[in-house]
């Protein structure tokens, strides 16, 4: 079996087929003709992109329609990731909110006040620091509404707007992935003595970003390439330990592919290049805004400015009617159990040949 690893800049968007439910499409993010919003706002924002992938838009990894990885991947493996990075990003908000509670004795009780005032009975300092809009856009996020929400967002609110809007790329949620994938610890081939170097290294620079990220600082790409090499390191090992398409092949393989995706998803992306051409947009819509959230895994940082807080009071209202707006159909909805083993099923079916292919070049914004 031929064996490249994923490079950092080499992952994919997926979309879910418009007319095909059974199998996944792949392009740019929301499916607009170009990455950032120098494409887009031509097309209707959709719910359907695999969440948190848009930053490979930019690099290596965006594949045409009917690629071998497009027809790989179905819907219902597109459909768990996302539930199961929604529920990464919500254990993430439940840690900020802890970290809140100045009583740390009283810290569920000092969670829940806060919650509670977050979503409810919002302080100005909450709205300003971005906490109260996280918390109406988690509900409006939850997978089970997402595309239900979005049909009732389609409320101008202009690419100025959008500019200003202090964004901080959510490397909470995937630390919160990262340790639900290695809490178990790595599989058994990967136990091996001859891997012992290679666990000691991924576990010493993994509690480094993790504590980067505890410490509310974005992990450095030194650390985060260090990583990314210590993982290949142990693939490149695997890949000459294991007869290919064994068991213990295919045991190291379906982990180290799943740990590095995420890892990869750890680097921040260009947001002054995404942003570029935003302020040109002046129809773009609160749906699409809450996509290209999605689908560069931001989250609404701390306004610093008066333009910003300008702008988050009156994006805050906005949020809370499109919350409100789409809560009986949150409330009766059935509850859905994220899987475990969702990344390995994300990342598992891409061949290692697709992975490396260079994405198509990004089309030059429409003249106006």
């Amino acid at each position: 079996m031929s064996r490249r690893f994923l490079t950092a800049g080499a992952m994919v968007v997926a979309l879910l087929a418009i007319n095909e439910p059974a199998r996944a499409q792949w392009g740019y993010p929301g499916g607009y003709g170009g990455w950032g919003w120098g494409g887009w706002g031509a097309s209707t924002a959709q719910g359907d992109i695999a969440r948190g992938l848009g930053m490979y838009a930019m690099g290596a990894g965006v594949y045409n329609q009917q690629t071998a990885v497009a027809n790989s991947i179905n819907t219902d493996t597109v459909m768990r990731w996302n539930q199961y990075v929604y529920e990464s990003q919500k254990e993430a908000n439940r840690l900020h909110q802890a970290k809140l509670a100045s009583d740390r004795e009283r810290a569920v009780t000092g969670q829940t006040a806060i919650r509670d005032r977050l979503r409810n009975k919002p302080e100005q300092a909450d709205i300003y620091r971005g906490d109260a809009l996280n918390v109406a856009a988690e509900e409006i996020n939850d997978p089970r509404v997402y595309t239900k929400a979005l049909q009732g967002a389609g409320e101008k609110i202009g690419g100025q707007m959008i500019r200003q809007i202090p964004f901080q790329y959510a490397t909470g949620a995937i630390c919160v992935s990262i340790h639900q994938l290695t809490k178990g610890g790595p599989p058994a081939p990967l136990l091996r003595p001859e891997f012992e170097e290679d666990r000691e290294t991924i576990k010493a620079l993994g509690q480094a970003v993790r504590k980067q990220i505890e410490e509310d600082k974005t992990p450095d790409d030194a650390t985060i390439d260090k990583l990314l090499t210590a993982i290949n390191n142990a693939e490149a090992k695997a890949d000459k330990i294991f007869p290919a398409n064994s068991r213990e092949d295919v045991e190291a393989d379906r982990y180290l592919k799943a740990l590095h995706g995420l890892v990869a998803m750890l680097r921040t992306p260009a947001l002054d290049v995404i942003m570029a051409d935003v302020a040109d947009r002046p129809d773009a819509t609160l749906g699409q805004l809450l996509n290209f959230m999605n689908a560069f895994n931001l989250r609404f940082g701390p306004a610093g400015t008066p333009e910003q807080r300008m702008v988050y009071d009156a994006l805050y209202p906005k949020l809370v009617a499109l919350r409100d707006q789409v809560a009986p159909a949150l409330a009766s909805a059935a509850t859905v159990s994220p899987s475990g083993s969702a990344p390995h099923e994300f990342f598992n079916p891409m061949s290692y040949d697709d992975l490396k292919k260079k994405a198509p070049a990004p089309p030059q914004p429409a003249q106006p």
